[in-house]
């Protein structure tokens, strides 16, 4: 991967730069990350940010918006901020001290219904958040991710899509008692390390090899009365695509999904998942290190709740459309165990 790390090192933006250092070599000197820190900070996105937070840190949107506070951490974590970084800081110790308020907005009552028939409300959203943040070592957090592993559990279980779904009008909607996991639900664990043991480490590779044996998963709501409520079903669906076949939208998704299962532990575990590994590391290997297939969608580089993945500052040049790919690229390898391209 040193061609790979060379060319990020060599023309990435600041946040690149500073995870490649700090997560794929581990090799960083305090004076090297406080520059990086700063030229970070320096980012438009980020600066819109801090300026839209009030006394407290908080950031007056609905919680759940590309303006919100949710967004806002997504954007701050993925462009290497640190958690101690004082805006960061305060926005964090606001969220957890809203304990009970600070899903306000279009959350405020589907949240709590998602949460309470266990598919992933406003708590887990919360809970992954902080996770996304490097920080796990709290007791809601570790109660939601009880909760995502209980869910997964279940999945373990479910043989159809017809055995936890049924018809309601022209939709369909899950079966009373379904326990069925969100994307947040994967985000969460994804970023945790304190439930990694080897019975639970085992739960989450037979339920992804059975959400891929499901795939694709078709749209099911949650019904509550006669309500439908959508779930956090972003990169949900197929977790086994033809990439030969995909539209740039699907790359995003299937980028996006590809980090969290290597993150989780599972890509390298599970047949189907080793092959989009191989396949994703052929084509590195073929052009020097990078990934430079050519694609375009907003759901890559508008930041909000689901997507989001660019951290150079624009796609108008190629080369910043390539550090972000190939980071990515990087990442998924990494997190999946690929030493060598």
């Amino acid at each position: 991967m040193n061609q790979t790390i060379g060319f990020l090192l060599d023309n990435a933006c600041p946040s690149i730069r500073y995870r490649v250092k700090r997560e794929i070599l581990d090799e960083i000197s305090p004076q090297e990350e406080e520059k990086l820190q700063s030229q970070i900070l320096e980012d438009k996105l980020l600066r819109e940010f801090i300026e839209r937070q009030n006394s407290d840190g908080w950031i007056d949107e609905d919680f759940h918006s590309e303006k919100g506070v949710e967004t806002a951490i997504r954007l701050f974590s993925e462009k290497g901020v640190l958690a101690s970084q004082p805006s960061f800081k305060v926005m964090l110790e606001e969220l957890e001290r809203r304990e009970d308020t600070f899903d306000k907005g279009c959350l405020f009552n589907i949240g709590k219904i998602l949460d309470h028939k266990s598919f992933g409300g406003s708590k887990v959203i919360r809970a992954a958040a902080f996770a996304q943040a490097g920080i796990e070592d709290k007791h809601f957090i570790k109660e939601q991710i009880e909760l995502a592993l209980d869910k997964l559990k279940f999945v373990c279980s479910v043989s159809t899509i017809d055995s936890v779904a049924k018809q309601y009008k022209d939709k369909l909607v899950f079966k009373d008692g379904t326990k069925w996991p969100c994307i947040y639900d994967l985000r969460l664990l994804a970023y945790t390390k304190g439930w990694r043991s080897e019975e639970n480490k085992r739960t989450v590779v037979v339920s992804i090899k059975k959400m891929i044996e499901l795939s694709p998963i078709p749209y099911i709501h949650i019904l509550e009365r006669n309500q439908l409520i959508a779930p956090a079903a972003f990169c949900m669906q197929d977790f086994n695509p033809d990439v030969n076949k995909l539209k740039d939208s699907e790359w995003m998704m299937w980028f996006h999904r590809m980090e969290i299962l290597s993150r989780l532990g599972v890509a390298s575990e599970i047949k189907e998942l080793k092959q989009h590994l191989d396949f994703l590391a052929e084509l590195l290997r073929e052009n020097n290190g990078i990934f430079n297939k050519r694609m375009n969608h907003y759901y890559f580089t508008k930041w909000s709740p689901y997507s989001g993945l660019a951290l150079e500052k624009d796609w108008r040049s190629g080369t910043r459309r390539i550090c972000d790919l190939t980071f990515r690229s990087l990442l998924i390898l990494h997190y999946s165990g690929y030493r060598e391209l």
